[in-house]
């Protein structure tokens, strides 16, 4: 009977489309729900903004998160925010502080590394390539190259910011209990066209993340960027207040399109960040955000985030 009234609504190859994604969505979830339930039920109930609110309270109130202790703290920050206060306040109200500062000298050691590391190509582990043999491997592959990861483990620069004072108190004051690094990452952003699966894909089209009841992301520009090379854009305020449709599609938001989202929130409230070399920004990822393709030169940024919980790799089950 369902089937038969989806035929109806749907046309046939509109049909078969819904039915492909309803089974890699159901998929998916099954197979998140067998081998990480705590992650499964996290996913369902943190989309919910009443249960986020619930859960996160509870969750920084009776869990001990791992805290960042294993590293001896630096005496001194790399990084030059004002008050950890007065960030969070900003990101309360704002889901998003642009205004964090790296110093060149830090700038320049993550970009050595950078290139002398192989990137994943795409996030592909199977494929990587050094930056100055990206164009060669793109001539033999035959396409462009839209995404480079690198793995930031062998980083002194990555692992002394992860445990740098400055970046933990703010992640602190912001989510409330001492917080768990769950991930770290340089990522490289390539000029060139993408389809709209490739923009899904590389997280270039508005989206929000569920990576815990709170969490909290750093990104550090390493190449000066202005709208032309991949600013990072965010829709402020949408970090709670998101409209019920969209809490109860979570991550599927980034298949509706950039301008629908922008006509609900308001374009009053779509903030595109440049800036130059070692700007940094904090954002609750619960806000809408993406960052845009470059288009005349590549881009390279520093992720780093922290939460209450780890559940382990958050992008397996996405």
């Amino acid at each position: 009977m369902v089937a038969t009234a989806l035929r109806q609504v749907v046309r046939p190859r509109g049909y078969r489309r819904f039915l492909n994604k309803l089974f890699c969505y159901v998929s998916r979830s099954l197979t998140c729900l067998l081998y990480n339930p705590k992650l499964f039920l996290m996913r369902k109930l943190a989309r919910i903004e009443f249960m986020r609110q619930v859960w996160g309270t509870l969750t920084a109130c009776t869990i001990c998160p791992k805290t960042l202790n294993e590293s001896a703290p630096l005496p001194t920050s790399l990084v030059t925010p004002p008050n950890p206060k007065t960030i969070s306040a900003v990101l309360r109200q704002q889901g998003i502080y642009a205004g964090l500062q790296l110093s060149d000298v830090v700038v320049a050691e993550l970009v050595d590394f950078a290139h002398q590391t192989p990137f994943a190509v795409d996030r592909n582990p199977n494929i990587r390539c050094l930056f100055k043999d990206r164009a060669t491997l793109e001539a033999s592959l035959g396409y462009s190259f839209q995404l480079g990861s690198v793995n930031t483990q062998g980083c002194a620069a990555v692992q002394a910011l992860i445990y740098d004072p400055g970046l933990v108190e703010i992640a602190t004051e912001y989510l409330g209990a001492k917080p768990t690094a769950i991930g770290s990452e340089l990522l490289w952003s390539f000029p060139g066209e993408s389809t709209w699966k490739q923009q899904i894909k590389g997280a270039q089209v508005f989206h929000y993340d569920i990576d815990d009841y709170r969490s909290l992301k750093f990104f550090f520009y390493l190449t000066d960027v202005d709208e032309r090379n991949g600013p990072h854009v965010c829709i402020q305020k949408t970090h709670w207040g998101k409209k019920l449709g969209h809490q109860l599609m979570g991550q599927r938001c980034a298949s509706l399109k950039d301008h629908t989202l922008v006509e609900t929130y308001g374009a009053e409230q779509v903030l595109t960040v440049c800036g130059q070399a070692g700007l940094g920004i904090v954002e609750d990822t619960f806000c809408f955000h993406k960052g845009n393709r470059p288009v005349s030169r590549p881009r390279l940024m520093l992720q780093i985030q922290y939460a209450l919980n780890d559940y382990g790799d958050i992008r397996a089950y996405a």
